[in-house]
């Protein structure tokens, strides 16, 4: 084995010993790679939509006798939710950036434009998932920058 072997996704090779295996959550993600949008998407909006609640507990409802006992429950959701949403916000905003740009090059039909953007594209087609390197790739064929598989 040389130095520059390239290692698969979520392995390392380290000097005189077997591969290191990242953890179990990491190879579910690792799994799931097609639907992070969808899955930063749930848990950042329902982040947001915990601290709007938990908000409206803590200004409007916490005057009223009848609902002054979830005053406690208010804050740590408000905590928790707030931490949630520092942790995923950053990542669900760049896939998000992602998904745009490729939105926006999908919609170009201009074929200087598009293969001026071409590797920017595959690179948010590749973060995104499968589903949107077909796409992609589908418009590139349209637009003759890419040659279409044989099936």
């Amino acid at each position: 084995m040389n130095d520059l072997e390239v290692c698969h996704a979520g392995e390392e090779r380290m000097a005189g010993r077997a591969r290191k295996k990242d953890g179990a959550f990491k190879r579910w993600w690792q799994g799931k790679r097609d639907k992070h949008l969808q899955i930063l998407s749930a848990i950042f909006l329902g982040a947001i939509a915990m601290i709007l609640s938990s908000l409206v507990q803590l200004v409007l409802l916490r005057q009223d006798a009848a609902w002054v006992d979830y005053t406690t429950l208010a804050w740590t959701l408000l905590a928790l939710s707030s931490l949630i949403a520092i942790w995923v916000g950053p990542e669900f905003v760049h896939y998000i950036g992602q998904y745009n740009l490729l939105n926006e090059v999908l919609e170009l039909d201009s074929h200087s434009e598009v293969s001026r953007r071409r590797q920017e594209a595959e690179a948010a087609a590749k973060i995104l998932g499968n589903q949107h390197i077909a796409r992609l790739d589908e418009h590139l064929v349209e637009l003759g920058l890419k040659r279409a598989k044989r099936t």
